[in-house]
């Protein structure tokens, strides 16, 4: 999405422009399946996040219809004593504890020493299953475990924002909005960079199999496991405000299991199920709000249950997600007809889900943005500081603000 978004505004603005694609594909971690069921299913992102979300106005110009997935309305949870409904959940003493969480974290986030979660949670003690609530609330979103997670990240991400908001899907499916964006550009498929040579007068891109292309400037959309991976040569070296900024910056294992069932056995209104216990961070009905009949169920699995969900085989993983269904329906007699791991830890042109930020990092991702390194810029969702960092309107927004530094930078010297 950063790279679409970039090319096309500088296309737009009348310069020559080149995109280098690893994969077969556009849309990076934007998949959209559509040989799963009778409707297209995302394997990787999933939502709009809100009515504000910048990408608004390609979605309408692309005439591509949306519908709602409510984070409060229609949600149930399981705090440790099964799935109820949100409301339910709320009432009982045992969360109450954690009510004040949002504002505990408001504090944190304007304190001068940065707290890890694991942290933030025993400073304010927070016990059983209000102590779970802490946790899903710090973890439901961010892929990591409570000690990785820096609590002044995690606001200035707006990780409060998305988790409070709306969320929309995109019928149609979420790469058909790539596509919208990326009409008229020039690609080349197939492009795997392996070393990057950059300047104060240009950028010589390398790939695995010989190709170069070299211009006058070029905008890095990688994902920052990719670069953490150490695959790619830069010649000269990062300067140490990028490395110090890569180091700050976690890529978290996400894993998702596809789930096409003969009929459904969940609540007809349900949009999710968020798991505080079980080998399962949250169920999405996928076909919420929808007319779509297929009864598919998205296990969505973070951190550390993505980590463990991963080293077993394909089988097992779906026999103890099934099993976690069953503990949270007891009556319920789920009757699977397909399935589909999607793990995007173990893709090498992502090699991760997404991103999120160490204790004492908050300021890494506008480090990792900053034009600090000749007429190579940097764009991508774990660049993006504002509103959302690392969601596709992160990426999206991302492309701008590195579409202005190339102009500003080049000026009239790459025009047609």
């Amino acid at each position: 999405m950063a790279g679409v978004t970039a090319a096309r505004a500088l296309t737009r603005a009348g310069l020559r422009v080149l995109i280098l694609e690893a994969r077969r594909r556009l849309g990076g971690r934007v998949y959209t399946l559509r040989d799963f069921c009778s409707a297209p299913v995302e394997a990787g992102a999933e939502f709009i996040h809100g009515r504000t979300a910048q990408t608004w106005p390609d979605v309408r110009a692309a005439s591509l219809g949306v519908r709602p997935s409510p984070h409060k309305r229609d949600v149930m949870m399981n705090v440790g004593d099964g799935a109820r409904w949100l409301p339910a959940v709320l009432v009982s003493p045992e969360v109450w504890p954690a009510f004040s969480i949002l504002r505990q974290l408001a504090h944190a986030a304007s304190e001068h020493d940065d707290l890890s979660a694991t942290q933030f949670i025993k400073r304010q003690g927070y016990r059983g299953r209000a102590r779970t609530l802490a946790e899903m609330v710090l973890s439901s979103h961010l892929p990591g475990n409570l000690e990785d997670i820096g609590i002044h990240g995690f606001v200035a991400d707006g990780v409060l924002k998305l988790e409070t908001g709306n969320d929309y899907r995109i019928g149609a499916g979420y790469d058909r909005l790539v596509e919208h964006i990326a009409q008229g550009l020039k690609i080349e498929y197939g492009f795997v960079v392996s070393a990057i040579e950059w300047s104060t007068e240009g950028v010589t891109v390398g790939s695995t199999d010989g190709r170069t292309v070299a211009a006058g400037a070029a905008v890095l959309t990688l994902p920052v496991g990719v670069l953490q991976a150490g695959s790619i040569r830069f010649t000269p070296n990062l300067p140490t405000c990028k490395s110090l900024a890569l180091e700050g910056v976690i890529m978290g294992s996400v894993v998702k299991v596809l789930l096409l069932f003969e009929e459904s056995f969940w609540p007809r209104r349900l949009s999710a199920l968020f798991c505080g216990i079980g080998p399962v961070t949250l169920y999405w009905n996928v076909f919420y709000a929808s007319t779509v009949g297929s009864p598919v169920l998205c296990a969505y699995c973070t951190g550390s249950r993505a980590v463990t969900l991963s080293r077993v085989s394909e089988e097992e993983a779906v026999d103890r997600i099934i099993g976690d269904l069953r503990n949270n329906f007891p009556k319920a007699a789920p009757r699977l007809v397909a399935w589909r791991r999607i793990n995007w830890s173990n893709d090498p042109f992502a090699c991760g889900g997404y991103s999120f930020l160490r204790p004492g990092a908050a300021g890494a991702r506008a480090q990792l943005a900053a034009a600090s390194t000749g007429k190579l810029f940097w764009a991508g969702s774990e660049t993006a500081t504002l509103p959302i960092a690392a969601t596709v309107e992160g990426a999206f927004t991302s492309g701008l603000r590195a579409a202005e530094d190339v102009l500003r930078a080049v000026g009239e010297h790459l025009k047609c």
